[in-house]
């Protein structure tokens, strides 16, 4: 089996993107690595070095601490004393960081660039900004507002930190989600979602830039191109898909030049 693809997490929450990667396997072995992932929330930062922590172990085969630790047998400092080597590694691979301050762009720029340096583009970025000023609970809270300018929220503006990672680690493939309110978000009368779609397709550009596509089939059963599509063609409806629930949300898949024109040609 080839190595891993690393994989890189941004906004992500207690992690459920990065352990759908990771849950897959190939004789036995994980197609994906995480190498990093980020968030600025305490109790889902928390959840996420939790989850890197069992992920240091052989899929489904957690030692019996972990087990007693989630009975409560054993708590958490007793846990890392046992195991120092793998909690340090599940902390350094899950950072608490405010993407978009300074801060943060100095912790994880360096990061990025090893990651990309180290994997020669065997990498996928994954994640999705801040949902709350594209949701439409949270606009129609904000339009109860006399005060509230779109403008100055910075959250419809987070993507940006997610294109210039991209831009920076240059990923073999991306996958960005977000909730279905997005596609109809607008700031000063421009849609978010198309503006979104445009800077995405600029990433790279100097070197073949990104194939952006949508997880619908088109009539030859193969992913289809964001030029043939409208923006609720980029919704993946849960209970299509054997889940019990129905949780609508969109994706946008990008795939780079040369893996796109790999695939285009059969390989």
């Amino acid at each position: 089996m080839t190595r891993p693809y690393k994989v890189v997490d941004l906004f992500a929450g207690p992690g459920g993107l990065a352990e759908g990667f990771s849950s897959v396997l190939v004789k036995g072995k994980r197609l994906y690595d995480v190498a990093i992932s980020v968030e600025m929330e305490q109790s889902a930062h928390n959840t996420l070095t939790l989850r890197s922590f069992t992920r240091q172990f052989p899929p489904n085969l957690f030692p019996e601490e972990y087990y007693r630790f989630v009975e409560g047998e054993l708590s958490l400092a007793e846990l890392q004393d046992m195991y120092p080597r793998e909690w340090k590694r599940a902390c350094k691979e899950a950072v608490c960081a405010q993407l978009g301050t300074p801060e943060a762009a100095k912790l994880i720029g360096p990061k990025i660039d090893r990651i990309r340096k180290q994997t020669k583009g065997r990498t996928v970025l994954i994640g999705g900004p801040p949902c709350q000023a594209y949701s439409l609970v949270g606009r129609a809270r904000n339009a109860g507002n006399s005060e509230y300018n779109a403008e100055d929220d910075g959250r419809h503006f987070l993507y940006r930190e997610y294109i210039e990672v991209l831009d920076r680690l240059r990923p073999a493939a991306f996958v960005m989600e977000n909730v279905k309110g997005i596609l109809s978000s607008a700031v000063s009368g421009a849609g978010i979602f198309e503006r979104i779609l445009k800077d995405l397709e600029n990433v790279g550009k100097d070197e073949g830039g990104y194939k952006l596509v949508a997880l619908v089939p088109n009539r030859n059963g193969k992913p289809a191109s964001t030029l043939s599509l409208s923006p609720h063609d980029f919704i993946v409806r849960s209970e299509q898909h054997i889940v019990p629930q129905a949780r609508h949300r969109v994706f946008v898949v990008g795939l780079r030049a040369d893996v796109a024109d790999k695939l285009d040609e059969g390989d």
